[in-house]
């Protein structure tokens, strides 16, 4: 490998531990990850469950926002029907008064449960720039394997990948543009190629 080949695959391997440094504080918030490049589908999966648990908990709290409502609506109803009869029993006028500030006061939190929802909204924009950052980490994670199939070399003394084994790497990854990037080529690559 001439020099410039091996000064271009020296800044690939700088430029992965890099990125997976970055990972690696960024998986720090929930689990210790081993720094190596292997490790890029383990953040995918954890921003994957993010995305999921904060899907889940916005519909929850949506759900029980609209029961809230649904209940409020009932609670109206039930003091409309208070207020007839205070009228027909020729009750004490401020009790009238009472159930339309109650009214009034049920009117306001409503206002503000619709507020709620509306803030959950942040879900779906969470949601998107998630999987954006996933689109990104996977393709910054294959075209960097790529990079070290095709200008790697093993550590002293090793014999190098065979180009027949380094094609058929080659083509997996190529392939894995369309599915998913698979944690056994990342390792297979890896361990061909010293990393592991």
């Amino acid at each position: 490998m001439d020099k410039e080949s091996q000064d271009l695959y020296r800044k690939v391997v700088e430029v992965s531990r890099f990125i997976n440094s970055t990972v690696q504080k960024v998986s720090d918030m929930e689990s210790p990850v081993a720094g190596t490049l292997g490790n890029l589908p383990q953040v995918s999966a954890q921003l994957s469950d993010l995305t999921r648990l904060t899907e889940d908990g916005t519909h929850q709290v949506m759900g029980l926002t609209e029961q809230i409502q649904d209940g409020r609506i009932e609670v109206t109803k039930l003091l409309d029907q208070l207020a007839g009869l205070v009228t027909q029993a020729k009750l004490d006028p401020s009790a009238l008064d009472r159930i339309a500030a109650i009214k009034q006061t049920l009117s306001v939190d409503d206002k503000r449960l619709l507020d709620i929802m509306t803030a959950l909204s942040f879900q779906d924009l969470v949601g998107q720039r998630v999987k954006k950052i996933l689109v990104v980490l996977e393709d910054v994670q294959r075209r960097l394997l790529e990079m070290i199939v095709v200008f790697g070399q093993k550590p002293e003394g090793e014999k190098r990948v065979e180009d027949k084994r380094a094609g058929q790497m080659l083509k997996e990854l190529q392939a894995s543009r369309t599915t998913a990037l698979k944690q056994d080529l990342v390792d297979n690559i890896l361990g061909e190629y010293g990393f592991n």
